[in-house]
């Protein structure tokens, strides 16, 4: 009988954290190459069906921004909420990041409470969540550095710059949380047009020791890169597990 009601529970949190799991951030671009003095239209976008779900509600949007090929903050002009233009004047990549803010939720046999463990003497499972995207998009020529800027989350770096690849060709990326290595976490990748269902991908694979993974760009256009990652809450009385899921998109001609 123990044995039956550990397994409902089991269950009950296993599908809290499905629930979380099945979302992601992620951000749209119009285009992914375009010509200095162009501008290029931002979503942000939430959701499982890539490319196209929602636009992430304004209210849950921590921050937006871009970072230009010389590291300088640049302008995102906001059209509406969740989207964005942003003015290619320079050449080299542009970073545009976006976070939402941190949530938390517990289960319990009465159904989710939006709050920790705290307080509560019925909880089953309890998850602080919180979600970031980025987009690389390049102008130009010119080579541009991909380091890292978001330093206290989860990070994709890719080894080479996408523009600079093609269909067939194989990326290699280094996934870091607060500068150090992750392994053992899988990455998934797909492209624009590979499923319109959601959460399927074209290709996963793990991460090493190293934080390394390696991506077959198995066809050209709009690339998403997902990482999800779990570890337990720092304060187990409060609550059980923290996760994070970081996205890059990109193009690929």
């Amino acid at each position: 009988m123990r044995r039956s009601f550990m397994f409902v529970l089991f269950m009950l949190a296993t599908f809290s954290v499905s629930s979380v799991w099945g979302h992601m951030l992620w951000i749209n671009a119009s285009d992914y190459t375009p010509k200095v003095g162009e501008s290029v239209k931002i979503e942000i976008a939430w959701g499982h069906k890539f490319p196209k779900d929602e636009i992430l509600e304004q209210e849950r949007l921590a921050r937006a921004y871009a970072v230009d090929p010389k590291g300088q903050r640049a302008d995102l002009k906001e059209l509406s909420p969740g989207t964005y233009e942003l003015l290619v004047d320079q050449n080299g990549s542009y970073l545009v990041y976006a976070r939402t803010k941190p949530g938390v939720f517990t289960r319990t046999p009465d159904g989710f409470k939006r709050q920790n463990k705290e307080g509560l003497d019925n909880a089953l499972f309890c998850m602080s969540h919180e979600m970031g995207a980025k987009a690389i998009i390049h102008a130009g020529e010119k080579g541009t550095d991909l380091a890292p800027v978001d330093n206290d989350f989860v990070e994709i770096i890719p080894q080479a710059n996408p523009a600079e690849l093609k269909a067939g060709d194989t990326l290699s990326l280094k996934i870091v949380e607060k500068g150090e290595p992750l392994f053992r976490d899988y990455i998934h990748a797909t492209y624009a047009g590979f499923s319109d269902e959601g959460e399927t991908f074209a290709f996963s694979t793990m991460v090493n020791r190293q934080g390394m993974a390696k991506v077959k760009l198995l066809k050209e256009g709009q690339w998403l890169i997902k990482v999800p990652h779990k570890e337990p809450y720092p304060d187990q009385e409060k609550c059980d597990e923290l996760f994070h899921c970081m996205t890059l998109t990109f193009g690929i001609k």
